[in-house]
């Protein structure tokens, strides 16, 4: 399976990275800290997983900024504006994510870093579906069934 800057036995080829440079001689850099390079097909991804998992996703990925999210969820109390801001917070979180986790995180192969996001993802959707869309249907047929009964007796 060929990747984007990679050839088959898996060595890198010329590849840009974020900071617009090329380089030949980049290797699993990762986990080496916030000012190391980031291939182009790390950093140029939305990480799903710390769009929807925040927090969770950070402390496993040692991208502890996105305990930044408790802060600004208090923000969340403000009607209207509190939801965007909290909703921006998730994107950029979704934006930079797999930059962040490449830096903060040794990593075998790009391969292993894609195949751990996917998995965040998936674990991110599942969960967004049961917190945001199962239980509040649970809810709901709880309740609806107890205000029928008192308002018909």
């Amino acid at each position: 399976m060929t990747i984007n800057g990679f050839n088959n036995a898996g060595t890198l080829n010329k590849v840009q990275t974020s900071a617009g440079t090329n380089r030949s001689d980049l290797a699993n850099n990762s986990g080496q800290g916030n000012n190391s390079p980031v291939l182009d097909i790390v950093s140029k991804r939305f990480n799903w997983g710390a769009f929807l998992l925040t927090w969770i996703w950070g402390l496993g990925n040692r991208s502890y900024i996105t305990l930044l999210i408790f802060p600004v969820s208090l923000l969340g109390l403000i009607p209207f504006v509190g939801f965007f801001i909290t909703l921006g917070i998730c994107i950029w979180f979704g934006i930079k994510g797999n930059t962040w986790a490449w830096q903060n995180k040794q990593w075998k192969s790009i391969e292993h870093f894609h195949e751990v996001q996917k998995k965040w993802a998936v674990g991110g959707l599942i969960t967004f579906v049961v917190f945001g869309l199962i239980i509040p249907l649970i809810a709901v047929c709880m309740i609806l069934p107890a205000l029928f009964a008192n308002s018909a007796g």
